[in-house]
């Protein structure tokens, strides 16, 4: 199975010890299933997690949250992101669009 965590269940999983959440990221950090993520989506449960009041929630400081994060990276399945952007230009002719 291949999952994509929402950042709101990490953020359920590090400020509770109980519930499906902490399951969900035990599971991941145990291989259970494959954990998803592109690098944009690692650097918003980073940018949540170190917010102060999930840190006084939590009972962690930033550095904790970055070191179980970079432990979860490990096996982790990075998804690259591809974006086509088209150009809108004002001068039509170079409103062109290559593959």
């Amino acid at each position: 199975m291949r999952l994509v965590l929402d950042t709101e269940v990490l953020v359920a999983a590090f400020r509770s010890e109980r519930g499906a959440s902490r399951e969900l990221l035990t599971a991941a950090r145990d291989e259970r299933f494959v954990l998803l993520a592109s690098a944009a989506l690692w650097l918003e449960y980073e940018a949540v997690l170190t917010r102060p009041l999930h840190l006084t929630a939590m009972g962690l400081s930033a550095v904790e949250v970055r070191d179980v994060l970079a432990a979860l990276a490990v096996v982790a399945e990075p998804v690259p992101i591809h974006f086509l952007w088209r150009p809108v230009l004002a001068d039509r002719k170079t409103n062109t669009f290559w593959i």
